[in-house]
């Protein structure tokens, strides 16, 4: 026998061996292949409210609260929305909360969520969020919703929605109360050029908010109502009381105070 054709003949007998090998997997051994699913579970999300540690309760007869400034004060209203809640987890993945929150400290049904999703199992580095709507969201009269809660920003102040309402009155400097009304929304700034409209909502990355998931779990946000007065610029109610929407520097103020007012426990 050739070396020619032995090598051919070599080749035939592995096409052959390697024919029957196939042929002999039967349905049920194909079907003992196993494929493992992807383990999620659920994340119930929830609202708290504090002042430097103290619980935000409304409408108290007496100024419990203490600003950066020395000025206390009191609330009687806190409304504000955030969306595009973003858990990202260590590998670059991202899954995001779908819609907006929109909470009412006077409703205490709107503190918790339950959003219809199932988030992976692994490692997260942490949780981010948008104060408010960006602007392909923040479209007047989108949401009716918000429209039958009056939250909408007046058109002529840039129009779309408020991020936040926050109210009471405060100690002013003459010794008597004054109210005070944090309201939050787009930027209106007027120059010798005209009239612009800024887009004042901000992203922001909760500190120490990673976590690993292996179970079903709770997300808390806690928003510390001295932090909107404070860091990295003081507030003064004196000069920023009531009446800041249509007031730039107010509302360009809230967006930097503004990103370090959560904090996140998840159990």
């Amino acid at each position: 026998m050739n070396k020619l054709f032995l090598n051919k003949y070599l080749r035939f007998v592995s096409v052959v061996l390697l024919y029957s090998f196939f042929q002999g997997c039967t349905p049920d051994e194909e079907d003992d292949i196993y494929i493992q699913p992807i383990q999620t579970a659920t994340i119930q999300l929830e609202f708290a409210h504090q002042v430097d540690g103290q619980d935000l309760i409304l409408n108290t007869s007496n100024k419990p609260f203490t600003n950066a400034m020395g000025q206390h004060y009191n609330v009687s209203k806190l409304r504000y929305l955030i969306s595009n809640i973003t858990l990202h987890q260590i590998n670059g993945a991202q899954t995001k909360l779908e819609g907006y929150f929109f909470v009412d400290l006077s409703k205490p049904e709107t503190f918790n969520y339950s959003p219809i999703i199932q988030i992976p199992f692994g490692s997260y580095s942490g949780v981010s969020y948008t104060f408010g709507f960006d602007e392909l969201s923040n479209e007047s009269g989108k949401y009716a919703t918000l429209n039958a809660a009056n939250w909408n920003w007046p058109e002529m102040l840039g129009g779309g929605y408020h991020f936040m309402q926050l109210e009471g009155e405060f100690i002013d400097s003459s010794n008597n109360d004054a109210p005070f009304a944090t309201h939050m929304g787009t930027a209106r700034k007027i120059d010798s050029t005209g009239t612009t409209y800024e887009a004042n909502h901000f992203t922001s990355f909760v500190p120490n908010s990673n976590f690993e998931l292996n179970k079903a779990m709770t997300l808390v946000l806690t928003m510390n109502i001295n932090e909107w007065y404070t860091h990295p610029i003081n507030w003064d109610f004196n000069q920023y009381g009531a009446g800041i929407m249509p007031i730039y520097d107010a509302q360009k103020l809230l967006n930097k105070n503004g990103k370090d007012v959560f904090t996140a426990t998840i159990h």
